[in-house]
């Protein structure tokens, strides 16, 4: 696939990450981190701007929230985006696919600790980040099942177009011989 093709399938799924995050859909089941590991593994380096300004989009239509959740957020799909842009040369399918297990641990991690650390709801001990973690886990389901169900689409639908391209290629090579 060419620079271009594949810069205009990222622009595509950037466009479906932003509207499945205003559109109605379950708490946290959204194409957005697989957008993030997208952009990584396969999009050229001056495009890498492109599933934070996405996220920076929905943020702008759905509304904000408490600052130092939103950078945590932000910092988490930001370490999606930069370690799998770092893993670009082990790409592979199965790579990604186990790459957005990872992000979503990590994502549910890090954005649950922030929410422990500064909302108030939880209590300032081991013990209200473990009640912030299990009254998560709900949350946590779902952005699971979306980073893997996006993550399998998106990078499916790309080997998919490859091997099209692919073969199209060799049955032009074959015509002209």
């Amino acid at each position: 696939m060419n620079k271009t093709n594949l810069v205009l399938f990222g622009v595509a799924i950037a466009i479906l990450a932003v509207a499945g995050r205003i559109l109605p859909h379950p708490w946290n089941f959204t194409p957005m981190g697989s957008l993030m590991l997208f952009a990584g593994f396969l999009l050229p380096r001056k495009w890498l701007w492109l599933p934070l300004a996405a996220l920076a989009l929905s943020d702008v239509i759905i509304g904000s929230y408490q600052f130092s959740v939103m950078a945590t957020v932000y910092a988490s799909y930001a370490f999606t985006l930069g370690a799998s842009y770092a893993a670009r040369r082990h790409y592979s399918f199965t790579t990604a696919l186990g790459a957005s297990i990872a992000s979503s641990v990590i994502f549910y991690l890090t954005t649950n600790a922030a929410v422990w650390a500064a909302s108030g709801m939880y209590s300032p001990d081991f013990s209200g980040l473990m009640s912030s973690y299990v009254a998560a886990v709900p949350f946590f389901r779902n952005s699971f099942a979306g980073d893997l169900l996006y993550a399998a689409a998106f990078f499916g639908a790309y080997e998919y177009a490859r091997a099209a391209l692919l073969q199209h290629q060799e049955r032009r090579l074959g015509e002209q011989y």
